[in-house]
């Protein structure tokens, strides 16, 4: 009686300490998955709602502002080249990087020697103008050296979300325009589209 009271102990002991095993080893596991990581930014990553990542835009800028400065390399102007950059209207469900492909654009377009005027700046700048003319500073600033830009940029990004085989299929075009301010005529236009099949189907379409 007493050697079976014994065997019971010893194995209620072994089954406690092998769960107690399990469960420190669950939640290592379990803490060690939930630790932040550091990640390569160069490493091509798609979204599982399907939006459009920070690499995908900035790969876009990279590549419309070469066919932009191919574009002005056959098509000059005398006056010179300044672009007026208008920011890029996201008209999506989703909340874009927009910033990213506006500064990785004007980035790519200054590297071609093509510049870009901030008119939407331009009012603090006469501010700073006007206020410089005062001779309250050491250096005057003169409003007749600003530059009126001949030509300006306008993107923006729409979207289009349909099903496909039961499958929900998100579209994401954005659209590139150059025009010139004197004529209002389109001087080059592109786009580039986006179709993926977002790993969380369960968003946007109810249908």
């Amino acid at each position: 009686m007493c050697q079976k009271m014994e065997s019971s102990r010893q194995s209620l002991y072994h089954a406690l300490a092998y769960a107690a095993v399990v469960l420190f080893i669950t939640f290592f596991s379990l803490a060690c998955s939930s630790t932040t990581k550091r990640l390569d930014v160069d490493k091509d990553m798609l979204a599982d709602s399907g939006e459009l990542t920070r690499q995908e835009l900035e790969n876009a800028a990279d590549n419309l502002a070469k066919k932009v400065a191919t574009h002005f390399t056959a098509h000059k102007p005398k006056e010179g080249i300044f672009v007026a950059f208008l920011p890029t209207k996201n008209d999506t469900s989703d909340q874009l990087p927009v910033q990213v492909f506006d500064n990785r654009l004007v980035d790519g377009l200054l590297g071609a020697k093509i510049y870009t005027v901030r008119v939407e700046d331009r009012s603090k700048a006469l501010s700073e103008i006007a206020f410089a003319q005062t001779g309250a500073t050491a250096n005057g600033l003169s409003a007749g050296n600003m530059k009126s830009p001949n030509f300006f940029i306008q993107a923006d990004i729409t979207e289009n979300i349909f099903r496909s085989g039961g499958d929900r299929i998100v579209e994401q075009t954005l659209n590139f325009e150059l025009r010139s301010v004197e004529t209002q005529v389109v001087v080059f236009s592109d786009r580039v589209v986006y179709r993926k099949k977002p790993r969380n189907q369960q968003r946007g379409l109810t249908w």
